[in-house]
């Protein structure tokens, strides 16, 4: 049987319900007289615990990060396109958040190699989501998180899903370089050390950026090559374009691992076929490619899938592949599974077992090297030991999506 509300009786209880919230705000307020003013001539209730009595804290402190390290690593969360963005600090040694800095829409996260800065290309607009567009280099001093300078740049920033590549470091750390598509192909170069940007570099119908020098860097080309791209002070490039090292139905991952100081660039297919790229002399050298799944698993639908699906430890010249059973086509899709397979001779070394969908993955480059494991659903980091897949530390609440790791190539 159901009873009707009685309006006088609901009008009393939420009276007392106000009443009682009141005399709670009172209480406090109360609690915050006693602790900076002093008991005034009576003790301080004992039922008050210590934090309610406590003197207020006038002096904040702000506590700087560690000294960057091989495992000191960044997350962006671009929020699923959303117009402002979020960047988290991680020390992979202890798995604690360190600091966040903000960012703007589709910002790319770029860090030094030698840890002493991180940074991100930035786009805002004067009415939020419209109005004027501005486009900027934000760098930050690592330890501090503190801006160590702001550069303008021209509005003409490649807005895309978050690739890493498309905006990257020379070796020397001294330029930036970020990518232009519209309405021609051409690569920023930044002065970094000089905090201001330089000039816009006319290229071919290419992408991506992989530094080989500090004038010097290769792109992906549509017709299967790769284009070296020499630049002076001036602003002169001059092109030349490798032989073609991928068949036409090969379709490349949007997102390669690339080791900056070991030149080496790992490019998965959509079907798990790798291609080696060594830059490292200035040319490009093609190594020979591998299959990652057996002729079997391919029968069982074994596939890439992720958002940075694959991650290169130059030391043990060790590649990492996020891949799971899927169908065609679903190469953006999380895995719950890793395949470490030998750079040098093809042979798979261990498969490990997430126990969850991992979106994207990343290596620390120390002796003993930790396994980033990113979830964007979870929005959770988890840091594994790289050998056994051992679970170490666990990183939540990164965001809304995260999406993208940084670790630093040192």
């Amino acid at each position: 049987m159901t009873h009707a509300h009685n309006p006088s009786e609901m009008l009393k209880r939420y009276r007392a319900a106000l009443i009682g919230s009141v005399a709670t705000v009172g209480l406090l307020v109360g609690s915050a007289a006693y602790a900076q003013e002093g008991p005034r001539g009576s003790e301080l209730p004992k039922q008050l615990g210590a934090e309610a009595t406590s003197e207020l804290e006038d002096n904040p402190v702000i506590l700087s990060a560690p000294e960057p390290d091989a495992r000191r690593i960044y997350v962006t969360d671009p929020a699923h396109f959303a117009v402002t963005t979020q960047h988290f600090t991680v020390d992979g040694n202890t798995g604690k958040v360190l600091g966040m800095v903000d960012g703007g829409f589709l910002a790319n996260p770029f860090a030094s190699s030698d840890g002493s800065f991180f940074g991100i290309a930035s786009t805002v607009y004067s009415r939020v989501a419209k109005g004027q567009r501005d486009d900027y280099i934000e760098v930050y001093d690592s330890k501090s998180h503190e801006v160590i300078a702001d550069i303008d740049i021209p509005e003409s920033r490649f807005l895309v899903g978050t690739y890493p590549w498309m905006t990257t470091l020379t070796p020397d750390s001294k330029s930036l370089l970020f990518y232009q598509f519209t309405p021609s192909p051409q690569v920023g170069l930044v002065d970094i050390e000089n905090k201001k940007f330089v000039r816009m570099l006319d290229v071919p119908d290419c992408y991506h950026i992989f530094p080989s020098g500090n004038d010097t860097f290769f792109m992906h080309c549509r017709s299967g090559t790769m284009a070296k791209v020499t630049f002076d002070k001036e602003g002169k490039v001059d092109v030349k374009e490798t032989e073609v090292f991928r068949g036409e139905d090969e379709f490349l991952i949007n997102t390669p691992a690339f080791s900056l100081k070991a030149g080496q660039i790992v490019w998965p297919t959509y079907e798990g076929k790798i291609f080696l790229i060594d830059i490292s002399s200035g040319e490009a050298k093609f190594g020979q490619h591998f299959d990652v799944f057996t002729e079997d698993e391919k029968k069982d639908n074994w596939r890439v899938g992720g958002w940075l699906p694959v991650a290169y430890h130059r030391g043990k010249n060790e590649i990492y592949l996020l891949g799971d059973q899927r169908a065609k086509w679903t190469h953006k899709y999380s895995s719950r599974f890793a395949f470490v397979h030998d750079a040098k001779t093809g042979k798979r070394i261990r498969r490990i077992d997430f126990g969850r969908d991992i979106d994207s993955i990343a290596v620390s480059q120390d002796d003993n090297p930790q396994l980033y494991a990113l979830s964007t659903g979870e929005k959770t980091l988890y840091i594994l030991d790289a050998e056994t897949g051992k679970e170490q530390h666990t990183v939540p609440q990164l965001g809304h999506g995260p999406q993208v790791i940084i670790a630093h190539d040192n």
